[in-house]
């Protein structure tokens, strides 16, 4: 049985420093190709309201577009429809989880945002939060 010397043991080394990445990960792959040929092919999603190329992180999102259901923060905490500061808050059941997570599920896949916040609602507030008669914990 022999045992193997750590002083002996050649190193390897998996590439050089300078070297680019396996699958050019690193040879400028977050480059952004600024000429007007490549601008002027780019559908009008893809650039931004410069006419730019969008960079990663801009255009719509929760922060800056309408929700869905007119889903507002409430001033005691909490979200609701319509932001109804009203409303008690809802509690969800073990299948109110279920059903709720299914329909964010589905919401997604099929890229209906209605459904996805419904699901949203549902999963943390509820049926009654989905439907819009109580408010959900949390967003």
């Amino acid at each position: 049985m022999s045992s193997i010397n750590p002083t002996t043991r050649p190193e390897h080394q998996v590439h050089g420093s300078s070297d680019p990445l396996p699958g050019a990960r690193g040879a400028q792959s977050g480059a952004v190709d600024y000429s007007p040929e490549t601008i002027e092919r780019l559908p009008a999603s893809h650039l931004n309201d410069q006419g730019a190329p969008a960079v990663h992180g801009e255009g719509q999102n929760a922060f800056n577009s309408d929700r869905p259901m007119n889903v507002q923060p409430t001033p005691a905490g909490g979200v609701a429809v319509d932001g109804r500061a009203d409303l008690p808050e809802g509690k969800a059941s073990m299948m109110d989880k279920v059903v709720g997570k299914t329909e964010k599920v589905l919401g997604k896949a099929t890229k209906n945002a209605e459904l996805h916040e419904k699901g949203e609602l549902r999963e943390a507030g509820g049926k009654a939060a989905a439907a819009g008669g109580a408010k959900a914990p949390h967003d």
